[in-house]
């Protein structure tokens, strides 16, 4: 099973970023990941079309499965 680590940014109030990495560590907490997120904020890290993200909007791990057909 593949997992991705969704990382989503707040560009306005209406719009978002989503940074997505592939096999995140095991046992990765919420805080590490937020405390990455808002290190990228401060620093100015990703710019999206000139914007650069104001705030997390959420973080998690998504899980899929590759299913072959018969």
């Amino acid at each position: 099973m593949a997992k991705a680590l969704k990382m989503v940014f707040k560009l306005s109030d209406t719009q978002t970023a989503t940074v997505s990495l592939a096999d995140p560590k095991a046992g990765l907490t919420k805080a590490e990941a937020e405390a990455v997120m808002t290190d990228m904020i401060a620093k100015n890290a990703l710019v999206v079309k000139g914007v650069s993200p104001k705030a997390i909007k959420a973080v998690y791990i998504r899980s899929s499965e590759d299913q072959e057909l018969a």
